[in-house]
């Protein structure tokens, strides 16, 4: 029977044991994920083969049991484990619920203190065991790292793509004439695996990602920011702005909206008109309005105007003729 059933899982030359004692199936299995403890309902019945392989820093897996079998976690997990079921089935048990997982279908194990699964019998999963900083510095890759790692929903989504993404980590694998894949693949595989369960399954940061340019945006924004307001005159290209903060410039504007509510440009151009505001305020001798509106970046004086009072609810040859009767008074 048990020969039959695990002649078709995927990473068939990366065989790490096959047997049916519950001792070295539950040490085996342990050495490639993490301690925990295996039960079989009817012992007599019980069979393992476990397959796996490093991908990059993760590890690509397939298994199958014979018999009904539980695994208890000893240890908390500091790792991801993405799991789809080929046949049988599994109910799982973590911090944020219980789940069924059906075949055909996959669930997401994040990090947490408690674990338990339970194995209908001929169950066989392909999974892969990503560690936290992989998952880590993807996020950082597309966003900005996580302050205390990320939480994915126990449950997937039924039109999620990264389930199909697994089964072709698999079978890439098993299409090498030595099973070994070249680095680079390997960590491309990875990488695609990774960013995919990213993007598609829920989790806790999952807004930063989508919000005004992913939180990139948002930081870039947060820098370019700062170098306009310290220099709002020069005449920087936003094209420019967004190659120097390494983001795109639609990543660049959609973050600004995001933080700022207002394009780069428009950014700019209310910096202007705060340092228009200030020089107005305070105004050298013989300075007039026109001086002061070149010198702050504006060559269109009626559209300064009107920006201005837009902005301060007064007009410019106001806030200058105000100005000096302050002083005419102080002196």
């Amino acid at each position: 029977m048990m020969a039959t059933t695990s002649a078709h899982l995927p990473l068939g030359r990366h065989t790490r044991i096959q047997t049916t004692a519950l001792d070295e199936a539950e040490e085996a299995a342990g050495r490639v994920m993490s301690a925990h403890r295996l039960r079989a309902t009817r012992p007599r019945e019980f069979g393992s083969r476990l397959h796996a392989v490093a991908i990059g820093s993760s590890t690509l897996l397939s298994a199958v049991y014979e018999g009904e079998a539980e695994v208890t976690g000893r240890v908390p997990m500091d790792y991801y484990t993405v799991v789809l079921v080929l046949g049988g089935g599994m109910d799982v048990a973590t911090d944020l619920g219980r789940h069924r997982i059906a075949a055909g279908r996959a669930c997401v194990i994040s990090p947490g203190e408690r674990l338990h699964l339970r194995f209908a019998p001929r169950t066989a999963q392909v999974a892969a065991k990503l560690p936290r900083t992989v998952v880590d510095q993807a996020f950082s890759r597309i966003g900005t790292e996580p302050q205390h790692g990320l939480t994915f929903d126990l449950r997937v989504p039924d039109d999620s793509p990264w389930p199909g993404l697994l089964r072709l980590a698999a079978s890439t694998v098993d299409r090498f004439d030595s099973g070994v894949l070249p680095p680079g693949a390997a960590a491309e595989l990875e990488r695609m695996l990774v960013t995919a369960l990213l993007l598609a399954q829920p989790h806790d940061h999952a807004e930063a990602l989508t919000r005004g340019g992913g939180a990139r945006g948002h930081r870039a924004a947060g820098v370019v920011a700062e170098a306009v307001a310290a220099d709002p005159v020069a005449p920087l290209r936003p094209e420019e702005l967004a190659a120097a903060a390494g983001v795109s410039l639609r990543t660049l504007q959609e973050g600004f909206r995001s933080r700022f509510g207002t394009t780069v440009t428009g950014y700019q151009r209310e910096q202007r008109l705060v340092r228009a505001h200030r020089m107005l305020s305070a105004p050298t001798d013989g300075a007039t309005v026109a001086d002061i509106a070149l010198s702050c970046g504006f060559v269109h004086l009626g559209r300064f105007a009107q920006d201005y009072r837009t902005r301060h609810g007064i007009t410019p040859s106001a806030t200058l003729h105000g100005a000096r009767r302050a002083e005419g008074r102080r002196r």
